[in-house]
């Protein structure tokens, strides 16, 4: 049984629930990824993904230089125990209808389990 750990990306960049929206996308463009954890106070509380800008913005009219983070952002940030298993990341995402989880070891945040990274298990899993 294949692990979260082993497929996880180990990247903890955050951003404020306060910063614009703009500043997200530029942060997720220049570091090449899509998902940026939402950090307030030291803690995670949420996240914000290309898929909620590219939604949200649009569909509620905002406009990414004055919209803040908080407004398009997922929260409560989903999470799970780096030990569990691959299978057990694709309920929780299924269940909770998200596409990235936030990875913890012993409540300490490690990094992001995203939809690609499942796919990347699948493949692995079932070569052709």
């Amino acid at each position: 049984m294949e692990k979260i750990h082993n497929y996880m990306a180990e990247s903890l960049l955050s951003i404020s629930p306060t910063e614009s929206i703009l500043s997200a996308s530029h942060l997720m463009h220049d570091n090449e990824i899509h998902a940026l954890l939402v950090e307030e106070s030291g803690e995670y509380i949420g996240i914000i993904t290309s898929q909620d800008i590219n939604q949200k913005v649009v569909s509620e009219n905002l406009d990414p230089e004055k919209g803040q983070v908080a407004a398009v952002m997922s929260f409560p940030l989903v999470k799970l125990e780096s030990q569990e298993s691959m299978e057990r990341a694709a309920q929780v995402m299924r269940d909770h209808c998200v596409h990235h989880l936030g990875v913890t070891e012993h409540g300490q945040m490690l990094g992001i389990l995203s939809i690609t990274d499942y796919h990347k298990y699948l493949v692995r899993k079932h070569p052709k």
